[in-house]
C-alpha cells in the first residue's frame, strides 16, 4: 500500500507540474522572445511547439499579425511558418479558413524564397478552406506575382477558380508563359480544369518519356495531380508493370526494383476508399511492400472501371 500511495502522489505531482507549466506559458512573450531571436540571429532555433498548440493556436494567429509587415524578410517568414502550423492545429473552419486567406495574401510577398515556402504550404490545405476572399486575392496574385509562377498557376486550378482558364490558356498561346516549366505547369493546370486536349498533352507527353526513375518521380504526380481518371489509368497501368524500371531508395537493398512500389505511395491519399492501411495523411502503413502491391494491384483490376479519385486535396 505504502508504494501504491507514493506513486499516486508522484502522478498527481506531475499532473500538477503540467497544469502550472501550461498556465505560466505566456504566448504573448514567448513569441515575442523568438521573433527577437529571429530577427537578430543568423540561425534561429525551432520555435516551441506550445506556440501553435490546439490551446494556444487561436492567441497566435492574432498576435503574430504584426510580423507580417516586417521590413525582414526572415522575420516575416517565420510570421508565415507560426500562421501555417497554428492553422494545422485549429479545427473550427472559419479560423482555418481566415489563416489560410492569410497565407495566400503572403503569396504577395517581394521576397522569392518566402513566396516559394508559402506556396508550398498551401498545398496541404483542403480546396474547401479557401474562401471568397482567399480565392479573389489568389486571382489578383496569378496576374502580377511572377515568383514562382508555375506553382501558383498549379494552386490556382486546385482551388478550383475555373473563370480563370481563358487567362491561362491565352498567356500559353501568346508567348507570355516563356520557361519550360510555366509553360507545363499550364498544361497541368488546364487538364486539372478538365480540358480534354490538355489532359491528352500531359499525358502524351509522360508516355513519350518511357518509364524510369525520372518519369516516376517527376511526371507521374504530375498526373496525378490533374485528378483525370484517363490520366490514373494510365498510373495504374504502370502499377501493374512488372519490368524493374526503377532503382531502389533503400541502400540495403540496392538494385532495380518495380516502379509499383513507387506508385503505390503516390496513390495512397488521393483513392476513396484504398484497401491498403494508411495514416491521417494518407502515407502508406505497411510492413510487407510485396504484399501490398499484390493486393492493390487485385484490388484495381476488380474496380478498373469504378474507383474514385478524391479531388479537394492538392
Amino acid at each position: 500500500m505504502k508504494l501504491k500511495t507514493i506513486i499516486t502522489a508522484l502522478f498527481l505531482c506531475s499532473i500538477s507540474l503540467i497544469a502550472n507549466a501550461q498556465r505560466g506559458f505566456n504566448v504573448q512573450s514567448e513569441l515575442e522572445a523568438y521573433m527577437e531571436q529571429v530577427r537578430t540571429e543568423e540561425y534561429a532555433k525551432t520555435p516551441n511547439k506550445d506556440l501553435f498548440s490546439k490551446r494556444n493556436a487561436p492567441k497566435l494567429l492574432e498576435l503574430v499579425k504584426v510580423y507580417y509587415i516586417d521590413s525582414l524578410p526572415k522575420v516575416r517568414l517565420k510570421a508565415y511558418y507560426l500562421t501555417y502550423k497554428a492553422a494545422n492545429e485549429i479545427t473550427e473552419k472559419e479560423q482555418k479558413d481566415n489563416a489560410v486567406f492569410v497565407l495566400v495574401n503572403a503569396l504577395k510577398d517581394t521576397d522569392s524564397g518566402n513566396v516559394g515556402s508559402v506556396v508550398s504550404w498551401l498545398t496541404d490545405y483542403k480546396k474547401g478552406n479557401f474562401n471568397r476572399e482567399a480565392k479573389d486575392s489568389l486571382v489578383s496574385i496569378l496576374r502580377t506575382q511572377t515568383f514562382y509562377r508555375d506553382e501558383i498557376i498549379k494552386l490556382v486550378a486546385f482551388v478550383g477558380l475555373a473563370h480563370q482558364v481563358e487567362f491561362i490558356k491565352s498567356n500559353l498561346n501568346n508567348g507570355t508563359y516563356t520557361t519550360t516549366k510555366v509553360k507545363w505547369a499550364a498544361h497541368l493546370a488546364l487538364a486539372r480544369f478538365g480540358i480534354q486536349e490538355n489532359i491528352d498533352f500531359c499525358l502524351d507527353a509522360v508516355k513519350k518519356q518511357g518509364v524510369n526513375d525520372d518519369v516516376i518521380y517527376e511526371l507521374v504526380p504530375d498526373l496525378i495531380y490533374t485528378r483525370q481518371k484517363k490520366s490514373f489509368d494510365y498510373v495504374i497501368e504502370l502499377l501493374h508493370d512488372k519490368a524493374k524500371n526503377c532503382m531502389s531508395g533503400n541502400p540495403e537493398h540496392a538494385g532495380r526494383i518495380m516502379c509499383g512500389y513507387r506508385i503505390m505511395e503516390y496513390l495512397a491519399p488521393v483513392i476513396k476508399d484504398f484497401p491498403l492501411d494508411v495514416d491521417e495523411t494518407g502515407d502508406l502503413e505497411v510492413d510487407d511492400y510485396e504484399k501490398a502491391l499484390k493486393k492493390l494491384r487485385e484490388w484495381f483490376t476488380v474496380h478498373q472501371s469504378d474507383y474514385r479519385i478524391i479531388r479537394n486535396t492538392y
